[in-house]
């Protein structure tokens, strides 16, 4: 069963593939018009992601000063406790 984390995370990164995936595509675009759509997209799409972004580390679900050790850490304690619930 997925927690509210586990939701919100997957939502940050989704939102960050989109970023990532809007900007090469407009690095791309031969198009002018193609571009100006890409560009709007783009920006919806970086604005979103700052939006989840600041809920996930507002509610302590994300912490992008954490070293990757630490990451580890508290990713294989939340599988312990998901794995205790079983």
């Amino acid at each position: 069963m997925l927690d509210d984390r586990a939701i919100t995370i997957d939502l940050l990164n989704a939102a960050k593939l989109d970023v990532t995936s809007y900007a090469r595509a407009l690095n791309e675009a031969a198009d002018s018009d193609l571009r100006n759509v890409l560009a709007q997209q783009l920006q919806q799409a970086q604005k979103a992601q700052e939006r989840i972004f600041a809920y996930a580390k507002n509610k302590g679900f994300y912490d992008p000063y954490i070293t990757p050790e630490q990451m580890v850490s508290q990713d294989l304690a939340m599988s312990r406790q998901i794995m205790a619930r079983k």
